[in-house]
């Protein structure tokens, strides 16, 4: 069946086998670019469905709403393959020195010209360190704010997320190579390398970087949840 060019909502969902309001849906989300709207009639074309379609095989797979939409603003950027997966080297994440547990805050300062440009901007912030490094840290800002609210100072706090990041790159570092090439990138190689084979292995990637991140994460969890339980009651 030769594609069209333009399609209504209509036409749209019907040839991606979805509904109407999951169009809708994808494109309140930030997931679907807006059609062009001529007089009160929204077209959108080939792109599109090649976008609904991707997303389709995503859900399919087990990815929420989110980390589609993050997924393909990084293909929509142009980012490389490793940006999109989180697997290439940053920088900014380079491991941080490691001072004595409880060192104050004279300590860190005497290091301070080894810390990675991020960290030192939150620290010589004039504002609130903990939302400057929010900024660039959103994630781990959370448990630096609740580090300082126990009593450490910010600097402290930062060391310690900033271990946690190391860590997590040595992690990544070791296993991610062998775990994406056994999980997509073998097919590839042995596929024709066709523009499609190369969608495949995009979807692919971003799902084994799922399920690896979902083990991760259980095992740390577990390893953590070792560490953190009582002792029996005498």
């Amino acid at each position: 069946m030769a594609v069209q060019s333009e399609y209504t909502i209509d036409e749209l969902a019907r040839v991606a086998d979805t509904t109407v309001r999951s169009v809708r849906v994808y494109h309140e989300r930030g997931l679907l670019p807006s059609p062009e709207v001529r007089g009160r009639i929204g077209y959108y074309r080939s792109d599109h469905l090649e976008r609904l379609q991707t997303i389709s095989r995503l859900l399919s797979r087990g990815m929420k709403l989110n980390g589609i939409r993050e997924l393909l603003e990084a293909w929509d950027r142009g980012d490389g393959l490793a940006d999109v997966l989180g697997v290439a080297g940053d920088q900014s994440t380079a491991e941080p020195p490691t001072t004595p547990q409880h060192a104050g805050a004279a300590a860190w300062e005497e290091q301070s010209a080894e810390l990675p440009d991020y960290v030192k901007q939150a620290l010589a912030s004039s504002d609130d360190p903990l939302e400057a490094y929010r900024l660039t840290n959103p994630r781990c800002c959370d448990l630096a704010t609740r580090l300082v609210d126990v009593g450490l100072p910010a600097s402290a706090a930062f060391e310690l997320v900033e271990r946690l990041r190391a860590d997590s790159d040595r992690i990544a570092d070791r296993y991610a190579t062998e775990l994406f090439y056994s999980l997509a990138g073998r097919a590839y190689e042995q596929s024709e390398r066709t523009p499609k084979d190369r969608t495949k292995l995009e979807t692919d990637l971003a799902i084994a970087r799922l399920i690896v991140t979902r083990a991760a994460s259980e095992l740390i969890d577990q390893a953590f949840a070792r560490h953190s339980e009582l002792p029996p009651t005498p």
